[in-house]
């Protein structure tokens, strides 16, 4: 079923609002520090603005979402061929990382067997993927496919989260897997090279009666954080004495050791009616929902999540379409959405009429000027349909932008406190476009109690010659890195006859 797809959407706010009740400030050990205008956390203060998200291209020829010359074309990653073990169908539930300067990714196949099983690809280039012969499990009397094992043996599962944790002491626990079998059957492994897996806790469940499908797995601030949709929280509202969710909501567990996880969980985000809005109805697939919980990209001072944004207004789920929606945390706990309901990447009819159901993992990459992030198809009408691999593209980092309403003056933004790294230099680089004598940014230098910084301000900045860039490094006088002994703010300054015509992207401090 189609729905209409948003090209845009546009957030006016007047006022400076401050996104917590204490000013957090953003982490200084971080390599890089990204400062996104939807990130109200980092960028809490505002006069004049217009937010306005951009949805990812999914085609070179897409006119509905604007045309990416430069896609590679979907899926990136098909389908196998006849007897191997990801043919008829191959779904992204899975991971893509990059290594020792290799992508790597990990998925889900679905052979004529009906099963499902966990899959290998590599790539130079995050785009062009091959499938290597791994030998490590016997398929159908043959050793010749792209299949991981987990002790010594094929390894089933729908969906495979990864992480490369590098940092831990054990060499052979510096790959860590959790694999859905079903949403009651959550398994979790440990590998020295991601390719041969074994089995913790006994090969027994790590989420004991969650009945949660997960789609988020990171190492944040050396604690381990999974969510999904369903797990152990009981829906507000509840009908027919029943404890099962009533609807789908995102839900967050933790552990310290990947081994034990915590059984009680924390509601991340849900899109259902919330008391005291009127119910509408009880029942399980029907309405606005979550779907799967959110993939999360690690930005070090920002997680983003990308979530299943599901609709359906009827009860059969072969009514069901799914777009993909944008979440934004700093704690991998608690989440917000910056635009309700804006479909970051539409479920939109593609070229080969894959059906307009996607799903979101961990699958997102920065390669050259453009941002990746991949996704897949869930098949439910015709099950033989287009599934693979694919990716919807933006510039580098342009998921939004802010621009001045027209007719404001003097518009602005004012981030959260960067602490600077005494012994380090930190330089600020600037994602934007549309820069002309009559529509200018400025960038100046802010202390704790938004004074100036004597030295950094709007007029000692030098002039960024460029009209657009990615990432442009900004410097004040012949300072080209920030001021050291305390916390800063940086102010994003817009002016000019047509001011309304800059956009600012983002502001990097690394």
């Amino acid at each position: 079923m189609l729905r209409s797809v948003r090209l845009a959407v546009v957030l006016i706010t007047g006022f400076a609002l401050l996104a917590t009740s204490t000013q957090t400030s953003v982490a200084a050990e971080r390599r890089e520090l990204v400062l996104f205008p939807f990130d109200d956390y980092a960028l809490p203060f505002n006069k004049g603005l217009i937010l306005t998200l951009l949805p990812g291209r999914k085609g070179s020829t897409n006119n509905v979402l604007g045309s990416d010359p430069d896609h590679p074309g979907n899926p990136v990653l098909n389908v196998g061929k006849p007897g191997d073990p990801d043919f008829p169908r191959a779904y992204f539930y899975g991971t893509v990382l990059h290594i020792d300067g290799e992508y790597r990714m990990w998925y889900s196949g679905r052979d004529n067997d009906k099963s499902r099983h966990i899959c290998y690809a590599v790539s130079k280039d995050g785009l062009k993927w091959e499938k290597p012969k791994l030998g490590l499990v016997d398929y159908h009397g043959s050793r010749a496919n792209n299949l991981v094992a987990t002790d010594d043996k094929l390894t089933p599962g729908m969906i495979a989260l990864v992480i490369h944790d590098k940092d831990d002491p054990d060499p052979k626990r510096r790959f860590k897997m959790i694999r859905e079998i079903t949403p009651a059957e959550i398994w979790a492994s440990v590998s020295a090279d991601g390719l041969t897996w074994h089995s913790i806790n006994e090969g027994k469940d790590v989420i004991k009666g969650s009945n949660l499908e997960p789609s988020g797995f990171i190492r944040h601030d050396g604690v381990y954080y999974l969510n999904g949709h369903g797990g152990p929280i009981p829906h507000p509202i509840q009908a027919r004495g029943t404890l099962r969710p009533q609807k789908r909501m995102m839900v967050t567990l933790m552990s310290y050791d990947f081994v034990n996880w915590t059984e009680a969980g924390h509601l991340s985000y849900r899109r259902d009616n919330i008391p005291p809005r009127p119910v509408l109805d009880f029942d399980f697939n029907r309405g606005e929902q979550m779907h799967l919980g959110a993939g999360l990209w690690d930005r070090g001072n920002v997680i983003l999540g990308f979530y299943g944004m599901y609709h359906n207004p009827l009860t059969d789920r072969r009514e069901v379409t799914v777009d993909i929606g944008l979440l934004v945390s700093h704690d991998a706990i608690h989440f917000k959405e910056p635009v309700p309901d804006f479909q970051i990447i539409p479920g939109a009819e593609e070229e080969d009429r894959a059906e307009q159901r996607i799903t979101q993992a961990q699958g997102f990459q920065n390669i050259g000027n453009t941002s990746y992030v991949y996704y897949g198809i869930w098949t439910e009408i015709n099950r033989d349909s287009a599934t693979g691999v694919r990716v919807a593209t933006w510039p580098r980092d342009r998921f939004g932008y802010f621009s001045p309403a027209i007719g404001v003056e003097g518009a602005h933004c004012v981030s959260s406190l960067v602490n600077v790294d005494a012994e380090q230099p930190q330089r600020v680089y600037l994602n934007a476009t549309g820069m002309t004598a009559e529509s200018r940014i400025t960038v100046e230098v802010l202390d704790e109690q938004f004074r100036p910084v004597e030295g950094y301000t709007a007029t000692d900045l030098q002039p960024i010659n460029d009209d657009s860039g990615l990432k442009l490094p900004l410097a004040w006088g012949k300072n080209k890195t920030l001021p050291t002994g305390k916390p800063v703010r940086l102010r994003v300054n817009f002016d000019g006859l047509a001011a309304e015509a800059a956009k600012f992207y983002a502001l990097y401090v690394e």
